[in-house]
């Protein structure tokens, strides 16, 4: 028999969930064959942060041994997003990771490390790598597995005076987990849980650019004016973009596998095809020569600048980069080679 697939969502007071983040969750747990647990009262006298400890036992006694997908409830799910419960397994610990903009720290410093590291500290246990640190908005685990290692988080709790400080459920969970079950240990794709902070275009643009958006801080603004329901013909984030209407009806529901923009410029383009397309792979050119930049753009290379104007538009794709592949031509003779993105 198929272990039951419950998505816990803790929606506390003062801050519930919107009517729009309850619809997609409610029509994600209809097409994965799963069903929703609001918690609308406090497991515990803690602060929320630690409340997260107290989900699995809590969605364990009330529906038996389940595949738990653990939710914020700031968070929308886009209509045709795939399921997360078909990708792992229950023995599996799935999370999304926190890094997620280039324009913070991306190596093995920064806020992360500190947080791990004084967890660590407070808890007698040693620090996940820094790298390991998740976007505590989404958890994936069997609650049979994975119920002893939040009861010894649990523990935690008196000897630290309950501490909401230093990213604290993200910071428990991840050193517990690099401890206990540093094997089972695995990624969603960003997709998954695209925090809204590191993505502020995105945020304030309805049109909904992958699966899973996370309304963090002041992006919270933005969650109840956003698209989450796919419609027919697919909306475009970027509407005005005629070459994207005239792919769309070309194309219809049939992509190629991949399909070359040719000179980059501006990202509109390519943002719409990787947003409605979610397994299409765009490629395009980057050169330096001057005749090949848009006369807005001739600025850039007059001042030896024109690189800001690809790392712009890389930026602008946000997650949905890592399916853009660039290829380079150094000059008018020169081969176009693929840059490794």
């Amino acid at each position: 028999m198929e272990m039951k697939r419950v998505i816990a969502v803790l929606d506390l007071p003062p801050r519930r969930a919107s009517q729009n983040v309850r619809e997609s969750y409610e029509a994600a747990a209809k097409r994965w064959d799963a069903e929703v647990l609001w918690i609308d009262e406090h497991l515990q006298p803690v602060h929320p942060f630690w409340q997260k400890m107290f989900v699995c036992d809590h969605v364990h006694q009330k529906a038996g041994p389940a595949h738990v997908l653990q939710l914020d409830n700031d968070m929308l799910i886009r209509s045709d997003c795939p399921s997360p419960f078909d990708l792992l397994t229950p023995k599996q610990f799935g999370m999304v990771a926190e890094r997620q903009s280039a324009n913070n720290r991306i190596d093995n410093g920064g806020w992360q490390q500190r947080a791990q590291e004084i967890w660590a500290k407070r808890c007698g246990v040693p620090p996940a790598p820094t790298w390991l640190h998740p976007n505590g908005g989404l958890y994936l685990y069997g609650s049979e597995m994975y119920g002893p290692m939040f009861a010894r988080i649990i523990r935690h709790l008196i000897p630290t005076w309950g501490a909401s400080d230093q990213a604290t459920d993200e910071s428990l969970i991840v050193n517990q987990l690099y401890n206990d079950h540093p094997g089972y240990i695995k990624f969603l794709p960003p997709d998954f849980n695209v925090s809204m902070v590191y993505s502020p275009a995105w945020a304030i643009n309805p049109v909904m650019q992958s699966y899973v958006y996370h309304f963090v801080g002041r992006s919270k603004a933005h969650i109840d004016a956003c698209h989450w329901q796919r419609r027919v013909p697919p909306e475009l984030p970027f509407p005005g973009n005629a070459e994207t209407q005239d792919l769309i009806q070309r194309w219809g529901n049939d992509p190629p596998a991949e399909y070359d923009i040719g000179p980059i410029f501006t990202p509109q383009l390519a943002a719409n095809l990787l947003a409605i397309y979610p397994d299409l792979i765009v490629t395009g050119q980057w050169s330096d020569e001057p005749h090949q930049l848009d006369r807005r753009l001739f600025s850039h290379t007059e001042t030896g600048s024109s690189h800001l104007v690809l790392t712009r538009f890389l930026l602008q794709l946000g997650v949905n980069a890592r399916r853009f592949r660039l290829r380079v031509k150094e000059d008018a003779n020169a081969t176009p080679q693929l840059a490794g993105t």
